[in-house]
């Protein structure tokens, strides 16, 4: 069975209801199961658990290594994904010296309150250190 991990980073739970109907679609796909892990918010004390208050695990390296496919999901803070993912992927640079994510496809997504919140800048600050790891990403064409 193909394992695809999706990591969500959410303050206010937007990010989080993305990332549920992601998962629900994944689980949708004969052969695949959605693995879904959350990031704990560097501001608190948190980031000590190996889980947040609804006992969803923290993502980890090993997830990264154990996957065949990665979804990405960020509030947008600026243009910008937020700070508990950047800090993620910051911490993946073993992963990066072992080819550990070459070749795996990967998406991301993210959310905001407001219609000009910089949802396409943020998703491509997402996409470049995927990019980097060697990932394949594909788009949605128009058609």
């Amino acid at each position: 069975m193909k394992k695809i991990l999706i990591i969500y980073y959410s303050k206010n739970g937007s990010t989080e209801k993305m990332a549920v109907k992601i998962s629900r679609g994944v689980q949708s796909v004969d052969g695949v199961e959605p693995i879904i892990r959350t990031l704990p918010n560097i501001q608190d004390d948190s980031k000590n658990n190996i889980a947040n208050s609804k006992n969803i695990l923290y993502a980890t390296n090993d997830d990264l290594v154990n996957c065949d496919a990665l979804i990405m999901g960020s509030p947008t803070h600026f243009g910008n994904m937020a700070a508990p993912m950047k800090l993620f992927l910051d911490g993946t640079t073993t992963e990066w010296f072992n080819n550990s994510l070459c070749g795996k496809p990967a998406g991301v997504f993210t959310s905001t309150s407001s219609i000009h919140g910089g949802q396409e800048t943020t998703l491509i600050t997402m996409m470049i250190p995927l990019l980097h790891h060697g990932m394949i990403i594909a788009g949605i064409p128009y058609s």
